[in-house]
């Protein structure tokens, strides 16, 4: 897989207001778990969610996009391009 010309889809669910931003872990269907500090009011949390996409895997929050549940708790996620792979994401099952 090249990382320039591939695009990488995550299955993520929010919890917004937490303390702190970060990955949280992963649900047996391998969602994602990521809490936010901001609230869901007016896209805050998915303005959160792809700025902290954006500096995971190092690109620019433009090329994340939110496929699906835009307004719901769990996203589908594709990010076009990246410089980096996180670890979290790396530990994901095939």
């Amino acid at each position: 897989m090249s990382r320039e010309s591939s695009t990488l889809h995550l299955r993520i669910k929010v919890i917004p207001r937490a303390g702190v931003t970060g990955v949280r872990g992963r649900m047996a269907d391998n969602t994602v778990k990521i809490a936010l500090r901001a609230p869901p009011a007016e896209g805050r949390a998915n303005a959160e969610l792809l700025k902290f996409l954006a500096e995971e895997f190092g690109t620019h929050h433009s090329s994340i996009s939110i496929l699906s549940g835009i307004s719901s708790r769990k996203k589908l996620i594709a990010i076009d391009s990246y410089s980096r792979i996180p670890g979290w994401f790396r530990e994901q099952d095939p």
